[in-house]
């Protein structure tokens, strides 16, 4: 009987010392933040490819929102938007040193305390998504605020027509200065 308590006594000790470990290896993963505290995060890819998502802007505006924690590594040049952005509302954010950090987290807007996130919604659908499963392909993610030509920019308006307006119609001054549809290239 004795022998079956000290072994269930290492078997706690070890279940703690998983926990913990657990817990350090979120903390390395969300910037230095408990995972019940993250309200959104975006990964490196998101930042550095796509444009500046709504979805943090709007979290930053949630009254449970404290502070934007974002990676130095990734650059100033792609964290500049959601500085603005943050700056624009008087948000808190930091820039930190992620030397310890593991994982493609990039960004996170967290929280004072826990909340009730579900595992799927911590990281922001990628925008590349909404357009592969539509069947218009990255290209069309990847060339958001240029000036396309018309042929895809109906496509756009046909299948994805909220995306619409971060698109511009090439106009003649583009033609005279033969600038083609970064999409299609200006192929027939």
């Amino acid at each position: 009987m004795e022998e079956m308590s000290h072994l269930d006594l290492l078997d706690k000790k070890e279940k703690r010392m998983n926990r913990i470990h657990n817990v350090q290896s979120e903390k390395k993963y969300y910037l230095g933040e408990y995972k019940e505290r993250v309200l959104v995060a975006l990964n490196i890819d998101q930042l550095i490819e796509d444009g500046v998502y709504p979805e943090i802007i709007d979290t930053m505006k949630d009254p449970r929102a404290e502070v934007m924690k974002m990676r130095r590594d990734i650059g100033l040049k792609y964290l500049k938007p959601y500085i603005k952005e943050a700056e624009k509302i008087n948000f808190r954010y930091e820039i930190i040193d992620g030397l310890s950090y593991v994982g493609d987290i990039g960004l996170v807007v967290v929280s004072r305390e826990a909340v009730e996130v579900k595992e799927e919604e911590l990281v922001v659908r990628d925008v590349d998504q909404d357009f592969l499963d539509v069947g218009l392909g990255e290209e069309f993610s990847k060339n958001q605020g240029k000036h396309i030509c018309n042929k895809c920019y109906i496509k756009i308006e046909d299948k994805l027509p909220e995306y619409l307006e971060n698109y511009k119609k090439i106009n003649i001054i583009d033609k005279l200065l033969g600038n083609k549809c970064p999409i299609c290239r200006g192929k027939k």
